[in-house]
């Protein structure tokens, strides 16, 4: 799956979402994921939980009290979470930090890399030893 093609098909303006998480490792042909991580604008989170088909997360929304929106291989959420130090990246902040690839607003994979070093799952970690593999083999 194209993710960058994917998220297009919302309808959503660039200015309103950054591709996030698992996304982003596939753009970068670090690993493939099957789902395509975003986190939006208020605005846009507004406008898709009113439209057809976007379900609450209601499992996400008990854990981190905050909501999800869920449509077929969409994830989508108003912010990042950093648990170890309990901080909420705005959108706002990850749009301004974001790589613009073919007109698609893209975590930076350093941050990335740092919200998996604080998430510290196991499926994180496997994704830590990718992203540095990557950024070593960059070098």
């Amino acid at each position: 799956m194209n993710h960058i093609e994917k998220s297009k098909e919302l309808g959503l303006s660039a200015d309103e979402y950054v591709l996030v998480g698992g996304s982003v490792l596939d753009i970068y042909n670090i690993r493939n994921s099957d789902d395509i991580d975003m986190v939006v604008s208020k605005e846009a989170f507004s406008k898709l939980k009113n439209e057809n088909g976007w379900v609450i997360d209601a499992d996400f929304k008990m854990k981190w009290g905050r909501e999800r929106l869920l449509n077929g291989v969409f994830e989508i959420v108003q912010d990042l979470n950093f648990e170890y130090c309990s901080y909420l990246l705005s959108f706002e902040l990850l749009r301004d930090a974001a790589n613009c690839i073919d007109g698609v607003n893209v975590q930076p994979l350093g941050l990335l890399l740092l919200g998996k070093k604080d998430m510290g799952r196991e499926k994180d970690l496997a994704d830590i030893a990718l992203i540095e593999e990557y950024f070593n083999n960059k070098s």
